[in-house]
């Protein structure tokens, strides 16, 4: 017999394991009915929820069914070799008035390398089993039956990470018509950094889809992408200032305001967000129409920062120019970007922008 596994979502209490030992009759796979809930439960739906332990020996028409059709057999039968059993779920998930078992099996402990769903009908047999979306390294670690709306269907979320704990993102499962599908993930598959959530954003029952992308910049930006988590409606976003100050600070060096500069236009034209401090920056009757991504590497943008290679060519008065290149070395030597800078008020603006690819 297995041994005993209790399931940690959703608030469960433990069965006393006292009362347990006690009772021959009850099995060593112990499984507890989830309940999805998203708003809190009275004192008699707790008890009633916690008490829901499965005996997996079956009395039907008088009789005891065989031990192979036991919720214990059953599980050794379809356990993966040298994986280990890591939770059991039941949740009516698809409403049609009978319980699902979603079974997780992994080879280290709260590694999950195979789910699979479970029905009993005249026993056990399997529905299907869970195929992983994801297509780079991770680990999935949990998985929780969950209420994601208003509604009263059920979806099993399955969480991820990198082995470095540098990405975060979760996969969501719904069963129909005895067809397990995968009705949306999020992973930061492209970088390998970053947090992807289930949260309900809005404060309204819903739950989102959120992406946080934070980035080392100059005012340390986090952008927030986010939308229902099925991925209907519209995609929101929202601009955090990490700093010490929680808000915009106006560079008070040149070389600060271009990498400022820079690192913005890179995150309007990824996100196609407006940040008000752009036009702070500049005294430029218009903006530049050249495509700066010609010169510029934006791709550490993700990882460490835009690396810039910022050289001061004139210094005349109240005006200052630049010479800025990418330190990439991808990126040809013989381009670059001329900024010329002004002091007005007390602040640093830029006057004009040119491209030079004669340097």
């Amino acid at each position: 017999m297995l041994s005993s596994l209790f399931l940690n979502g959703c608030s469960e209490k433990p069965t006393n394991e006292k009362q347990q030992a006690a009772d021959p009759t009850k099995p060593s796979t112990q499984v507890i009915e989830q309940k999805a809930v998203t708003e809190p439960e009275s004192a008699a739906q707790k008890q009633d929820r916690n008490s829901n332990i499965v005996n997996p020996i079956n009395k039907r028409n008088g009789n005891y069914v065989t031990d192979s059709n036991t919720l214990d057999q059953f599980i050794k039968k379809i356990q993966p070799q040298n994986e280990q059993l890591q939770k059991v779920l039941k949740e009516d998930l698809d409403r049609d008035g009978k319980p699902e078992y979603v079974l997780a099996f992994g080879l280290e402990k709260e590694e999950i390398d195979n789910i699979f769903v479970a029905r009993e009908d005249t026993g056990y047999h399997i529905i299907g089993k869970l195929e992983d979306p994801v297509m780079v390294a991770h680990l999935n670690t949990d998985m929780k039956i969950m209420k994601l709306d208003q509604t009263e269907q059920k979806f099993i979320v399955v969480y991820s990470t990198s082995e470095v704990n540098e990405a975060e993102g979760f996969s969501i499962f719904t069963l129909d018509h005895n067809r397990i599908n995968n009705l949306n993930y999020n992973y930061p598959e492209a970088t390998g950094q970053g947090i992807r959530k289930l949260e309900d954003i809005n404060k309204d029952g819903v739950y989102e889809d959120v992406s946080y992308y934070r980035f080392q910049d100059t005012q340390q930006h986090t952008i927030i992408t986010y939308q229902k988590f099925d991925s209907t409606g519209p995609e929101k976003t929202k601009v955090l200032y990490e700093n010490k100050n929680k808000k915009f600070v106006y560079p008070m060096v040149p070389t600060d305001i271009i990498q400022n500069y820079l690192e913005d236009h890179y995150l309007m034209n990824r996100f196609f967000i407006h940040l008000p401090e752009m036009a702070e920056f500049t005294a430029l009757s218009a903006s530049p129409k050249n495509h700066f991504e010609d010169i510029i590497d934006f791709s550490a943008m993700d990882y460490t920062g835009l690396d810039l290679n910022i050289k001061e060519i004139a210094n005349e008065a109240n005006q200052r120019t630049f010479l800025v290149r990418s330190n990439s070395s991808e990126e040809k030597k013989d381009k670059g970007l001329v900024f010329t800078l002004e002091k007005q008020s007390g602040k640093w603006k830029i006057m004009s922008i040119e491209m030079n690819d004669k340097l």
